[in-house]
């Protein structure tokens, strides 16, 4: 019983790779996880540790620095809808002084495509543009299910707002959001691509693109850069490789999706990931019956993890990671956060290195001694003796 609670502490010789911390001399610091130690860690990070010259383990917190966005809904009413020849109008009226910048519409309709001119006004007598024709599209057919009614302007603050629909039939508006989105930046790493394929298959009317990144890295984004000039909308599906399998000297491929969505002419911000550990990505892009769309190439990238470290006691501390069967640490401070300083220095971490007191699990044979096989054969043999006289006997 009490081998099976020391075995539940994880100990230095349980991590096959380790980094020495550079410069430890405040009781908080910040650690960035180098980018070629994503292929070493568990999915989860849960192998991660950083222990002192005197095996104490470190508590930290895990972190990454990605983008945070808080939506708002503003209170509002529609005070007039009206129209003067092909122009269709919509004013709405704020009940709340507060910023916006964004406004999210429904229709009726399921095809169309409208331009729109957004304007704004604090006495409804003196109007100001903040877009004109902007775009808005709706396609739903048995190839295509897409939209795009989310207008997007820079932070306005009025009491009224209108919207004038350039359309050659009444839009039938359904429902309308008014939000303020605030958005804070996080900080991304592109991520280095070793090899990119491109492929058509006209058979499967689609067009593949394999991308194989240098190193193992949480995406976060991926970008497709598209030089066509016409408008399109395509059907795509993102894969990952899970894993991979080699069946009579050929490999087989596992791959799973990663996101799917449409890739449009009118949304250019491509597609947005859960910050998934992948290496190598194959992106599908559904033709139909279309003309297959220039590829120019792949934008991928990657969150940036790091570990918020509380350091006791002044001595060398190495960062270990490397072990599968390791669970999820659990401490302390992630229950006080409030108490942790904003800045930390950041410390750097040195080259990567096998740790010399890592031990591999040797299964023992079921008997290291000689003496005991002897002494089973013996056992056997007795038992043999004495069955063979009882059945001669009978």
């Amino acid at each position: 019983m009490l081998f099976l609670c020391l075995k539940s502490f994880s100990q230095t010789e349980d991590f096959q790779y380790r980094r020495t911390l550079e410069n430890v001399s405040e009781t908080w610091h910040k650690i960035i996880l180098p980018e070629d130690s994503f292929d070493k860690f568990n999915p989860d990070f849960s192998d991660v540790r950083i222990f002192g010259n005197n095996k104490t383990e470190t508590p930290y917190i895990l972190k990454t620095a990605s983008d945070r966005i808080s939506e708002t809904a503003i209170q509002f009413k529609t005070i007039n809808v009206s129209n003067k020849n092909a122009d269709y109008f919509y004013t709405f009226e704020l009940l709340q002084a507060k910023e916006i910048n964004q406004i999210k519409l429904g229709f009726e309709q399921e095809n169309f495509d409208w331009k729109l001119d957004l304007e704004a006004s604090n006495n409804q007598t003196e109007w100001f543009l903040i877009q004109k024709d902007y775009r808005i599209l709706s396609i739903k057919n048995s190839q295509t299910d897409y939209k795009f009614t989310q207008v997007d302007f820079p932070n306005s603050k009025y009491k009224f707002y209108r919207i004038k629909i350039k359309a050659s039939e009444q839009p039938k508006l359904t429902e309308a959001k008014i939000w303020e989105q605030q958005k804070e930046e996080g900080s991304f790493k592109t991520a280095t691509i070793k090899t990119l394929k491109k492929t058509i298959d006209v058979k499967k009317k689609t067009s593949v693109i394999e991308v194989e990144l240098a190193h193992k890295v949480p995406v976060s984004s991926i970008k497709i850069n598209i030089g066509t000039t016409f408008d399109y909308y395509r059907p795509v599906t993102i894969e990952i490789l899970r894993d991979s399998v080699k069946i009579e000297d050929k490999w087989h491929y596992n791959y799973g999706i990663l996101t799917q969505g449409t890739l449009s002419s009118l949304e250019k911000k491509g597609f947005s990931t859960d910050n998934t550990l992948a290496k190598k990505l194959r992106i599908t892009i559904e033709n139909n019956n279309n003309q297959p769309l220039d590829i120019q190439g792949v934008e991928v990238k990657n969150a940036i993890y790091f570990l918020i470290a509380r350091f006791t006691e002044k001595g060398n501390y190495s960062l270990f990671y490397g072990n599968k069967k390791a669970e999820k640490p659990q401490y302390d401070i992630e229950n006080f956060e409030e108490n942790i300083p904003k800045n930390p220095s950041v410390i750097t971490v040195s080259k990567e290195e096998r740790n010399p007191e890592f031990k591999t699990e040797t299964k023992s044979p079921l008997f290291e001694n000689k003496i005991w096989l002897w002494v089973l054969m013996g056992i056997i043999i007795v038992a043999l003796a004495f069955y063979s006289l009882k059945m001669l006997r009978e």
